[in-house]
């Protein structure tokens, strides 16, 4: 599926059991970020009303379209994983199919490469959501402290 792309030439060898637990822990951090990105969507939200500066608006316009794409991504990720994780039946039925259990290693290693982009990705736009909150909280305060 990957792997026509791709020659490694060194593979850690992973036990399947190793697999389904690295399956599941990355399953577990798409649960907390699917609730995060609702979480970060509605701050977002309720602080856009408020905003009297362009240039805010427009950033936190745009951190909402990236979170909902970011959301996507999110879904699509989620699919990949659970399809890789019920291919585990590869390593584990006894067969001993060289070609297949070394594509599914080698999948296993892309989808690893994949979601480490995708979270270092995810941090940086989580990052950029608490700079504009903290910009805006913080001159709000001034303003009204100032009246």
């Amino acid at each position: 599926m990957y792997t026509k792309n791709y020659k490694f030439k060194y593979l850690e060898w992973f036990t399947p059991e190793e697999i389904h637990e690295t399956t599941l822990q990355w399953q577990s951090t798409l649960d907390f970020i699917a609730h995060e990105h609702d979480f970060l969507d509605e701050l977002l939200s309720q602080a856009q009303p408020h905003v009297n500066d362009a240039a805010t608006l427009e950033r936190m316009t745009d951190l909402i379209t990236q979170l909902s794409k970011n959301k996507q991504e999110v879904s699509t990720l989620t699919s990949l994983f659970v399809k890789h994780r019920n291919a585990l039946e590869v390593l584990v039925d006894g067969v001993n199919e060289l070609q297949k259990e070394k594509a599914f290693k080698d999948q296993h290693l892309l989808l690893s490469l994949k979601f480490e982009t995708f979270n270092t990705s995810y941090r940086q736009l989580k990052y950029k959501v608490f700079d504009v909150l903290r910009t805006f909280y913080k001159n709000r305060k001034q303003n009204t402290l100032l009246k």
